[in-house]
């Protein structure tokens, strides 16, 4: 019996190490619209004496092949932290470590894989899960306007010249010629040879001065 007590040791000791083992759920892949938000799920199981559970994210962009940590984000990634929650009180009593991504960009698709850390160098790895960002959301057109604002607002003023300085033009043009037929008038009137001569016709046609 004595020696028999070893192998049973054992097998507790392997029964112990697989209860504590972690185990990570991502769902395969997720869909959303940009300009819309997405909860990156993660879900995972670990004995109650992990007290120094820690959770971080990764991502990799489509078609590359390192991975990129995103949550707790990094310093350089300053436009990326008010576009991430994640809840601490979840993640510690109901080993949620979800993440929430809003503001979604085209650029935000790719792989995420949610990591659980029982130690500073021993981790456990989820699936990932494949997100997809689809169509156009409700400020793409917002957007795409501010974007093209100050162009467009250019263009308008530009043309709002160019008409000025085509009516100014245009009037100019119209006084010169009413100044040009007024002169011309003048001198019809001015010129005692010009006027047409009265008088009763001759024998030839031509005109007799009275």
């Amino acid at each position: 019996m004595c020696r028999m007590l070893p192998i049973w040791l054992v097998l507790l000791g392997c029964f112990l190490l697989q209860g504590s083992e972690v185990r990570v759920h991502q769902p395969p892949e997720l869909r959303a619209s940009p300009g819309g938000s997405v909860l990156l799920n993660c879900t995972f199981s670990a004995t109650p004496k992990a007290s120094k559970l820690a959770g971080t994210w990764v991502r990799r962009a489509p078609g590359g092949s390192g991975e990129l940590q995103i949550y707790p984000p990094p310093s350089q990634l300053t436009q990326l932290r008010s576009r991430l929650a994640l809840d601490s009180g979840r993640f510690r009593h109901q080993r949620d470590a979800s993440l929430h991504l809003a503001n979604l960009t085209q650029h935000d698709a790719g792989l995420y894989r949610c990591f659980i850390w029982t130690s500073a160098t021993s981790s456990h790895a989820g699936n990932g899960t494949e997100l997809s960002v689809l169509g156009e959301g409700p400020g793409s057109g917002v957007q795409r306007w501010a974007a093209c604002g100050p162009l467009g607002v250019l263009a308008a003023i530009l043309l709002v010249l160019h008409a000025m300085v085509c009516r100014e033009c245009q009037g100019l043009r119209h006084r010169r010629r009413y100044m040009r037929s007024g002169a011309q008038g003048r001198d019809v009137a001015g010129d005692p040879g010009s006027r047409p001569t009265l008088g009763l016709a001759g024998k030839d046609g031509a005109p007799r001065p009275l």
